[in-house]
């Protein structure tokens, strides 16, 4: 029996349209942007979306092209026509030996590009034009914005369950057992609602409330009304566009729309009734370095006492240089206490001097004006390494990154790690690949807001601190210019 030939593809990016750093072309070029077999081979071995697509036994899925870079400000136009042109023309070649079947997609779904603020609604569009009427699957980030122009060119649309992420695999291999069943004649549609509610990350953590309770509840609506899947994007606030808070999504039998309908509408005001349990309030750097300090400080202290620097986190599109909390440790006289900083200036200083060498330097707040103030370090240069590593962690297990040049100084009990290229702490290997046992350390510094606890999950107390930066958590602190929009399905 022949299976249905399905185009794999991806193109993701989580946009924080505040963010100094522009996402071009390198950027992706250093992550991830690949075509044919290449695409198979990236993948190979990790836990990804792609890799679940690929593992499909009911499709013959054909990898096309992938691309993706880490989260940081907008792309520029030429940046997404490049990606666009390079992602069609790999579809259209693709597609000459034999038609697709079918597609499916990994995106982010908080994309934004000069002049594009749907970037995954022009994509879809422009794969329709190569490979027409067939049914697309795709798979979004939870903290996806999706639009009902996306959704309605879209068959399947479904999201993560996890933040921390640790579903992407299921999730791609949920989506391709989906998009068989289309192939093959079901007839599937997804309906979406939206809420304009606009939620910090902190609150957005599906082991806690209000999201456990949310996903859980939700999950019960649909499996009563025999539903084929539901799933909430809590969203990402740090985007500027209409299309951004929280979203339902229900994918069902295109007879049982009215039903996906009730589901997603039920679901919305559901959401809607918990909106004051996403409130959030956190200290500031001062008083939290005071308590990391009192804590790490108690007789036989467990390690290690994890400070999320929630506005600096890169894995929401900041430049990784916020300087409030390695200011305050230092202020404080930390005895001991990692902080990872990206500053490519310094790193590649400290590699030229070599280990041994003394480098003083102003470090970090070089991107904009919104993450603090250059801090003044003299300090001994412990090691030097390019900052490969491969991840045996839960985020995109078996996958290579790179930190570019990257330096552990040491100045007193601090350590700071100068990366050249800002790296979510996603992997304990951000650490143990510079010769940081994260175990052994009292006080670690995490630019990131839920995400890091896969990397650090013995951490004995974690405290998530209101620094300065892109990714606030008072969000109210960020000039907005649009406004959200609310969709009834």
């Amino acid at each position: 029996m022949t299976l249905p030939r399905v185009a794999v593809l991806g193109l993701w990016h989580e946009t924080n349209t505040y963010g100094p750093n522009p996402a071009d072309l390198a950027a992706f070029e250093a992550f991830e942007l690949v075509s044919g077999d290449d695409v198979r081979r990236h993948h190979a071995g990790d836990r990804s979306v792609i890799s679940g697509f690929l593992a499909a036994t009911e499709l013959d899925p054909v990898p096309v092209h992938s691309a993706g870079a880490w989260p940081s400000g907008p792309a520029s136009a030429e940046t997404l026509i490049a990606l666009v042109d390079r992602l069609t023309g790999a579809l259209a070649a693709a597609a000459r030996p034999a038609p697709f079947d079918g597609v499916l997609l990994n995106l982010h779904g908080a994309m934004v590009a000069a002049g594009a603020p749907d970037v995954e609604a022009l994509i879809v569009r422009h794969i329709r034009t190569i490979v027409g009427d067939v049914p697309v699957a795709a798979v979004l980030d939870l903290h996806a914005n999706p639009s009902p122009a996306f959704v309605a060119a879209c068959t399947v649309v479904l999201a993560y369950d996890t933040y921390p992420h640790v579903d992407m695999w299921e999730r791609g291999r949920e989506a391709a057992a989906l998009l068989a069943e289309a192939v093959n004649g079901r007839a599937l549609t997804t309906t979406v609602a939206k809420t304009p509610l606009l939620t910090c990350p902190l609150s957005q953590s599906t082991d806690a409330e209000p999201m456990r309770g949310l996903l859980a509840r939700a999950k019960a609506r649909a499996e009563a009304a025999g539903i084929a899947r539901i799933s909430l994007t809590p969203g990402f606030a740090y985007s500027d566009v209409d299309r951004a808070g929280i979203s339902v999504l229900v994918v069902a039998d295109a007879h049982l729309a009215a039903d996906a309908r009730r589901v997603a509408n039920d679901t919305l005001a559901d959401i809607e009734s918990h909106a004051a349990d996403f409130d959030t309030r956190r200290p500031d750097a001062t008083t939290a370095v005071r308590e990391a300090l009192a804590a790490s400080a108690a007789p036989q202290a467990a390690r290690p006492v994890v400070l999320a620097d929630v506005a600096d986190n890169i894995g929401g599109g900041s430049p990784g240089d916020g300087t409030a909390l390695l200011a305050e440790l230092i202020a404080q006289d930390a005895p001991d206490a990692v902080v990872v900083i990206a500053d490519a200036e310094v790193a590649r200083r400290a590699a030229e001097l070599g280990v041994g060498r003394t480098i003083s330097a102003e470090i970090g707040a070089k991107a904009d004006d919104r993450h603090g103030t250059p801090v003044a370090l003299t300090a001994e240069i412990i090691t030097v390494t390019d900052g490969t590593y491969t991840t045996t962690g839960t985020w995109m297990t078996g996958q290579s990154f790179s930190m570019g040049t990257t330096a552990v100084l040491r100045s007193r009990g601090l350590r700071v790690v100068v990366t050249e290229r800002a790296t979510p702490p996603f992997h304990r290997e951000h650490l143990t690949s510079v010769g940081i046992d994260p175990a052994t350390v009292p006080i670690i510094v995490a630019k990131g807001a839920v995400a890091w606890r896969s990397a650090f999950p013995d951490a004995a107390r974690a405290i998530e601190v209101a620094t300065p930066g892109v990714c606030p958590v008072d969000l109210s602190t960020l000039p907005r210019t649009t406004t959200p929009i609310r969709v009834v399905a």
